[in-house]
């Protein structure tokens, strides 16, 4: 059944940097229809071997998905979901302006229901369909994802070292969201190159949660607004960047747990490992405790999951060498989750590293790809080690039903994060933005009548914690996000925000607390 192979190491040394999440970014002919692959519906998992809170659901949504893949905003399915990560916009180097890169998609196509003649200068598009599931449910957050793989090349990025340029992407990014209606921005730089990349990244992300804040505090809400960034498992591509001042800045790392095996190879592999990677020399597991080791909090982190597979043709197995990756579905050598197992294939199942694929000994093709039990199992993984959920690229790939890979790990997590959206925005471009879409304000709005207090601060305290240089100082809370200067006591001792933070413990690894010594 399932050959015993030697490791294939003789480029291995290229395999520590060679993948790249090159699958996040908007194929060349996204227009056209979708590659119809025979799809084996009645397979057998194949098991190898087995190996003895309210999380996050959150998934990309494409603009170009309404095209030739045909999945619009309304295939959505809200309740196994917390986040939608709208993709991509684009980003001018020479400026730092952010830009939505299809008008139709984004704002202009009218669904049913969309009227052609109501008064106003009103959003259409998939954004308004977004917009409207919000409204109908309240734990889903749309936030604009920015970058991919496509817009991180040519430079696309390099305005991330100059305090200029970034000032003028930190503002661009507050006025898509005022105008849009979005409940924060994710960043998918692919990747951060040099020591100066990484720290201009790092720099983005901490001026950036400045500015969220203080939009908050100006609107009167009462939920902070997120900032996540799509990270890389491999090593070449997370070696720049600055952990701890990332982490206090951001709501949510979005693991790219994927694309470890691909055409870039010269053998046949897993794309999605939890554990192993002896040929490639990546896991998820090995990035996850990389990003813990540097400061990241583990509740922040997010596992990706793919709902696409790697192909291989004519192959022999794992390990092997391999000649041509396939058609693919709407790109070469990449099948949509939704079509595999492809026809003729059997599936295989390796509980020891998590791991699953498809092999046709007829046509000697194989492809990498997660079934339900494999996702079932990395959700457990999240459960055990106490990450925040799981991320998924990209909607339009999945199945529908019980072989859903994301229904599958909603499932297993039972409870979803149930942090409310933002629903107010009263300076929009957009007369539907400002009024949303006529239905008043929903109960559990996130905005008060007035900007008295939010907890995207430090309340002002209304009791000492101690004595001496701590008297009058409040006692610092997990609930509460602290910009940098403000102060706090813990343990006896009086700490200072070094810049924006929540939830990271004072003299934890973060690093983000001076301690100012006893009280």
């Amino acid at each position: 059944m399932l050959l015993l192979i030697r490791a294939f190491v003789a480029l291995s040394a290229l395999l520590a940097f060679g993948f790249s999440a090159e699958v996040l970014g908007r194929p060349s002919n996204y227009r056209g229809a979708f590659d119809k692959s025979a799809t084996n519906a009645n397979v057998k998992s194949n098991v190898i071997q087995k190996r003895v809170t309210g999380k996050v659901q959150a998934a990309y949504f494409t603009n170009w998905g309404i095209y030739g893949a045909n999945f619009q905003p309304t295939d959505i399915i809200p309740s196994d979901l917390t986040h939608i990560l709208y993709a991509f916009a684009d980003v001018t180097p020479s400026t730092g302006s952010i830009f939505l890169t299809d008008s139709y998609a984004d704002e202009q196509k009218h669904f049913p229901g969309d009227s052609w003649s109501e008064p106003g200068v009103n959003l259409y598009g998939c954004l308004k369909q977004l917009y409207l599931l919000k409204l109908a449910n309240r734990h889903l957050k749309v936030l604009l994802s920015i970058g991919g793989w496509t817009y991180s090349q040519s430079g696309h990025f390099s305005f991330v070292a100059n305090p200029s340029l970034r000032a003028t992407f930190v503002s661009s990014a507050i006025q898509l969201i005022k105008d849009y209606g979005f409940d924060g921005i994710d960043i998918d730089f692919e990747y951060p190159s040099s020591t100066a990349q990484g720290q201009g990244f790092a720099d983005l992300l901490t001026e950036l949660r400045t500015a969220m804040n203080a939009l908050a505090n100006s609107n009167g809400d009462t939920v902070p607004y997120q900032l996540t960034a799509a990270v890389a498992a491999g090593a070449a591509n997370y070696a720049s960047l600055v952990v701890p001042q990332m982490n206090s800045a951001l709501t949510y790392w979005n693991l790219m747990a994927y694309d470890y095996a691909g055409s870039w190879l010269t053998w046949a592999d897993n794309q999605a490992n939890l554990y192993g990677g002896a040929r490639t020399n990546v896991s998820t597991d090995a990035a996850v405790q990389w990003y813990l080791s540097k400061g990241a909090t583990a509740s922040k982190i997010n596992m990706g999951i793919p709902l696409y597979g790697r192909a291989f043709e004519n192959t022999d197995g794992l390990g092997m060498p391999y000649s041509g990756i396939g058609p693919g579905t709407i790109e070469a050598g990449v099948y949509s989750y939704s079509a595999l197992p492809l026809s003729g294939a059997q599936v295989f199942e390796n509980t020891a590293d998590v791991t699953s694929y498809s092999y046709n000994p007829t046509s000697r093709e194989l492809v990498s790809y997660d079934t339900p039990h494999i996702a079932t199992l990395k959700a457990q993984y999240v459960q055990t080690k106490g990450l925040a959920g799981s991320m998924f690229w990209e909607l339009s790939t999945d199945k529908v039903g019980s072989g859903s890979l994301v229904g599958t790990t909603a499932g297993v997590y039972a409870s979803l994060d149930q942090t409310l959206n933002h629903i107010h925005y009263p300076t929009s471009k957009w007369d539907n933005i400002r009024s949303n879409m006529d239905q008043g304000t929903p109960s559990g709005t996130t905005s008060a009548p007035a900007p008295t207090s939010s907890t995207s601060s430090a309340p002002v305290p209304t009791s000492t914690t101690g004595s001496g240089t701590c008297a009058g100082v409040a006692a610092w809370s997990s609930q509460i996000a602290y910009n940098g200067g403000q102060q706090v006591a813990y343990s006896a001792h009086l700490w200072t925000a070094k810049w924006w933070t929540q939830a990271d413990i004072p003299g934890g690894a973060a690093g983000v607390w001076t301690d100012n010594g006893a009280c």
